[in-house]
């Protein structure tokens, strides 16, 4: 098996190709990733990317395709600009395996009611740093109604 569920806990379900170093690595990646999203200003998002960015990253989502560490985080500004108050943060379980990782994640107005929910899937290099990230919006398997 080399699918591998981290958990709020930070515990591997099943370690028989991760080790609690990987663990770790993926745990602070996707933290960082979310203190990315809700730094409190410009300074602190373009040190949050640095860390969690490889330099060269892309991230692709439904209304955004952008790479590199200024475009990430102008990315991120700008979508806070249009959502004041708001803020992101993790659904469920952090699944991985090989070099990718994957987590649910929401954005809650000031009252902490969702506002939209999705799953972003990343691919990681040696250090944990995010490489290229495609999120999507909504449910993690849509349906057809």
């Amino acid at each position: 098996m080399t699918s591998h569920v981290v958990g709020t806990s930070h515990k591997i379900i099943d370690d028989r190709d991760m080790t609690e170093t990987t663990q770790h690595t993926l745990t602070t990646t996707v933290c960082g990733y979310f203190e990315c999203w809700n730094a409190p200003d410009h300074e602190a998002r373009a040190a949050a990317v640095e860390r969690t960015w490889a330099l060269d990253a892309t991230s692709t989502d439904p209304v955004a395709d952008v790479s590199g560490h200024v475009a990430i985080a102008a990315m991120m500004a700008a979508t806070l600009d249009m959502y004041p108050g708001h803020r992101f943060a993790q659904i469920g379980d952090i699944d991985a395996h090989h070099d990718m990782v994957r987590w649910g994640w929401e954005m809650v107005d000031a009252d902490g009611q969702r506002v939209i929910d999705g799953i972003d899937v990343a691919s990681v290099d040696g250090q944990g740093r995010l490489v290229r990230l495609t999120g999507f919006f909504g449910a993690a398997i849509p349906t057809t109604t």
